[in-house]
């Protein structure tokens, strides 16, 4: 008998820090999938993809990448599969190749800097958003690594992977809901978890296992909750909202967020004066085009990642002869972080005149401590964007075998789905600025 046979362990594991370990069975067709596709280049690649952002700046321990949150999000759908398959057998198999992969490989089309924060960064030339799940899915459909392993695995199954992560009509709900589904999904019940540990925080921390373990395949093809185990699914709002408000909407990422955005304005700002300013050729063709995710080639596409973005804050900071192009990438590579000061809203979410006359302060501060206002002058009004569109919770399946609303029984749900009514905003300036004007603290 070959002893390399006899070695091999049939299980993969990783170590993780929302999951403990990720177990992967070798001799299970679904795990064996999600193991092939990990090893591919744009899997991969996603080690060099923050998974936060700048989040790093005010949770010094967040610089994780998508890559952990990719196999992350693989080992929970891979969970709920095997979970379902014990209710309706047939019905998980036909679909399981297909949400497998979709785990695997939805966030492959995440670029530099930040993730999210790019498709606001290169979006600046085009009043359509950009958004990665259109990248995700050229990808998936172009790249023939990716591509030959769904073909192999089932004639088709490219097709039924890009239909699930674009949430088509043809796919049956459950199989949709799993991946990108209002309320729990599995991309949603892995980011807040491991995001809540690398921040060091436990907003976001819930019970994972007992909410897999609660869900039920109906027999109209949808999901749903057990009622004896609703207290779960509440818990995962309330961790998701938390690590909103307290994390991804903290007011000094989103203001140093702001300068990323701002300093690529700067540099489309100078385009055609003669400066040295270091573009290599993905830098030239992103900053020129109105649609990167469809104008650029997967080649150039795939150097995108914060490496790339580094070195070139790196030599922007060091040799670029306009002095805002250079202090803004010294602020983002040293943290010199813009501080921020409250400004009032009243009830209609405008500016009070108190507000008004902050803001024209510091404009006439900026200008004499020698900083243009139009690159350093930073409003920042929090958004509740996980709140901005309408979700539907899974409904709740009660013992008599009633499916009823959510809302019907655990009204906190709801709450939490609504956008907030109240709203907060802040003035983003230069330490000097805000020292200038008395607020320093």
């Amino acid at each position: 008998m070959n002893n390399e046979f006899i070695n091999k362990s049939s299980t993969v594991n990783f170590s993780d820090v929302a999951h403990g370990t990720l177990i992967f069975d070798r001799n299970n067709p679904w795990d064996a999938l999600a193991l092939e596709l990990i090893d591919t280049a744009w899997v991969q690649r996603l080690r060099r993809i923050s998974q936060t952002g700048n989040t790093k700046f005010v949770y010094m321990f967040a610089e994780h990448s998508r890559f952990g949150h990719s196999l992350g999000v693989a080992f929970l759908a891979l969970q709920m599969l095997k979970h379902l398959s014990t209710q309706r057998p047939e019905l998980v198999k036909e679909w399981a190749p297909a949400i497998a992969a979709a785990a695997v490989l939805h966030d492959i089309g995440h670029v530099s800097p930040g993730s999210h924060l790019a498709e606001a960064v290169w979006s600046n030339r085009n009043k359509n958003k950009l958004h990665h799940e259109d990248l995700t899915m050229r990808v998936i459909r172009e790249d023939k690594e990716i591509s030959s392993i769904l073909e192999k695995t089932e004639i088709g199954l490219t097709e039924k992977v890009i239909k699930i992560l674009d949430e088509d009509s043809s796919i049956p709900n459950w199989a949709t809901s799993l991946i990108s589904g209002g309320g729990w999904n599995v991309d949603r019940g892995n980011w807040s978890i491991v995001d809540s540990v690398m921040c060091a925080v436990t907003y976001g921390r819930y019970n994972v296992t007992a909410l897999i373990d609660a869900f039920r395949l109906t027999e109209e093809g949808t999901l749903a909750i057990q009622e004896s185990r609703l207290d779960a699914l509440t818990h995962f709002f309330v961790a998701r909202n938390s690590m909103y408000r307290q994390v991804y909407q903290h007011r000094v990422l989103q203001a140093t967020d702001a300068v990323s955005k701002i300093l690529v304005r700067r540099i489309r700002d100078l385009a055609g004066k003669d400066l040295n300013l270091f573009l290599d050729p993905v830098m030239e063709k992103i900053l020129n085009s109105n649609n990167p995710y469809q104008d650029m080639t997967l080649e150039e596409l795939f150097k995108i990642d914060e490496n790339w973005w580094g070195y070139h804050l790196s030599l922007w900071a060091s040799d670029s002869n306009d002095s805002i192009v250079k202090d803004l990438s010294k602020r983002l590579l040293n943290r010199i972080l813009p501080k921020t000061i409250h400004l009032e809203l009243n009830k209609e979410g405008e500016y009070t005149e108190a507000a008004k006359a902050t803001l024209k302060e510091a404009k006439k501060c900026l200008e004499s401590l020698g900083f243009d206002p139009e690159y350093y002058l930073i409003e920042v009004n929090e958004k509740d964007s996980h709140r901005n569109t309408p979700e539907t919770p899974p409904m709740v399946l009660r013992e008599s075998g009633e499916l009823i609303e959510v809302k019907e029984i655990e009204p906190l749900v709801v709450l939490l789905n609504d956008k907030s009514k109240s709203a907060r905003a802040w003035l983003a300036v230069p330490k000097e600025v805000k020292q200038k004007l008395g607020r320093d603290r």
